[in-house]
């Protein structure tokens, strides 16, 4: 199949949707495909890469690694359109979307869009089950998914989103994949000292991770407040925190007046082919967001043996076995619980360890890809059999 894959966030962009079209695009070349990538440049030219074509983007106001094209059209969007794809797969409600229906309304070109985003919650918080912010949030996903032959989720969760309401009749569940190979590489005991060393920890057996964006969404001043608890149960528990974002300068300054410095590292953002080193200082994966969709972070953290302990959410479901593969919390007590439990019995750790392999199996990029190319198959027949 011709396949065109679009999306705001690609190669520049280290998050869990740049990881999706780039397993996508990976994958769907592996098998033999022709597939093109549409994405925003990470400045003000436009250009062409082989078959990933960029367009010139600006900055955000508020968030500068979030980026926006003004364009609708280009003269490099002309090589797409006499390609003539046979389905495009939409990543984004951003700006590429506008160029996408421009495509596809000349191409006669069916579109699936998957939703990776809880809009009303990233926009209005806790706010985001008041009326009229459901009322908004639905009236836009109307225009938005309008032209949309189909709506993929990553998981259940995604069913309730106010947007998508308008499109209840067209979703299909599809959960994301990762490529495991890239998480489940060796690290050698000395390549291991040497990045404990590095940021000035102790492989010590009570190693925390988080690896998420930086932001305010993703609640990670919620583990921070719980730190000074979990110092009294687990003196030697230390948190490591990789990733970057706007929030980074507020939390750094809560560990400073808390005096939790010691105790906490700010890793920062670390190019993707690393990641992999970071899950390995880890004895548990941490995470108190309720934003996640579908987080390919838990799936990363599974993929190398790490147990998750992380706050009860619906993107949790089929994901993480409640005492299984790790500990779902819902209050401070349990949280520092859990974590002991798992820093205190070898026995447990090892099994979860295990579990955790196993159940991120299920996630690998050949299933995704085929789930996903299933749901081209169908979806470009069907538009074939209505001319």
């Amino acid at each position: 199949m011709k396949i065109l894959l679009a999306s705001d966030s690609y190669s520049f962009t280290t998050s869990g949707v740049s990881n999706v079209v780039i397993t996508l695009a990976d994958g769907l070349r592996r098998q033999g495909h022709d597939v093109k990538v549409l994405t925003l440049a990470d400045g003000r030219n436009t250009y062409q890469d082989g078959d990933d074509f960029y367009i010139r983007s600006y900055p955000t106001f508020l968030s500068p690694e979030i980026r926006f094209t003004l364009s609708r059209t280009d003269p490099i969007l002309e090589e797409i359109v006499r390609w003539k794809p046979d389905l495009i797969h939409l990543h984004t409600e951003g700006s590429i979307a506008r160029m996408v229906h421009t495509i596809a309304s000349r191409t006669k070109t069916p579109v699936i869009m998957t939703a990776h985003t809880d809009y009303a919650y990233y926009v209005f918080g806790r706010f985001e089950s008041a009326r009229p912010v459901y009322a908004l949030m639905k009236t836009l996903g109307k225009k938005v998914y309008k032209n949309v032959a189909e709506v993929t989720v990553p998981s259940d969760k995604a069913r309730s989103f106010p947007q998508l309401q308008p499109a209840a009749d067209r979703i299909v569940l599809v959960p994301n994949g990762i490529k495991l190979e890239q998480y489940q590489k060796p690290v050698s005991a000395q390549e291991k000292a040497a990045m404990f060393e590095r940021y000035g920890l102790k492989d010590n057996g009570c190693t925390l991770v988080m690896i998420t964006r930086v932001s305010r969404e993703k609640n990670i001043m919620e583990i921070l407040k719980y730190m000074p608890t979990l110092l009294k149960e687990l003196p030697k528990a230390q948190l490591m925190i990789v990733g970057d974002g706007p929030d980074r300068k507020r939390l750094e300054k809560f560990c400073r007046t808390g005096e939790l410095m010691e105790h906490v590292v700010f890793a920062g953002r670390i190019p993707a082919d690393e990641v992999y080193r970071y899950y390995a200082m880890g004895d548990v994966f941490v995470s108190a967001s309720v934003f996640e969709v579908h987080s390919m972070s838990y799936l990363e953290a599974m993929s190398c043996g790490l147990p998750l302990v992380c706050r009860e959410d619906d993107s949790l479901k089929g994901v993480l076995e409640d005492g299984e593969n790790g500990f779902i919390y819902r209050t401070e007590s349990e949280f520092v619980h859990s974590i002991a439990r798992i820093v205190n019995d070898r026995a447990l750790r090892e099994t979860m360890r295990t579990n955790a392999r196993k159940k991120a199996e299920a996630f690998s990029e050949q299933r995704f890809v085929d789930h996903m190319l299933e749901q081209y198959e169908k979806v470009a027949k069907e538009r074939e059999d209505m001319r």
